[in-house]
């Protein structure tokens, strides 16, 4: 799963519109759907205040760790901290 469909997909179980999510994160609208659509690398300013406004928190791993989960990084995280 791409990391803007991952903010889409956390947003809507979190019953946001991307107007609703763009406010609490004091970024634009714009910036929300270009994110989700992938058209953006957003800076890291940006992304803590998204990841933040949807409860989430950026985590760093070794490579190595991180290849060992592959692609279901997303799920487990936000498995073991009770959302979803």
């Amino acid at each position: 799963m791409s990391f803007g469909a991952f903010l889409a997909q956390r947003r809507q179980t979190l019953g946001l519109t991307q107007l609703d999510l763009a406010d609490l994160a004091d970024v634009g609208v714009t910036s929300v759907r270009t994110l989700e659509a992938g058209q953006l690398s957003p800076t890291l300013a940006i992304t803590l205040r998204v990841l933040d406004a949807l409860g989430l928190t950026l985590a760093a791993m070794p490579r190595a760790d991180a290849e060992s989960l592959g692609s279901d990084v997303a799920t487990l995280h936000t498995t073991e901290v009770g959302y979803r």
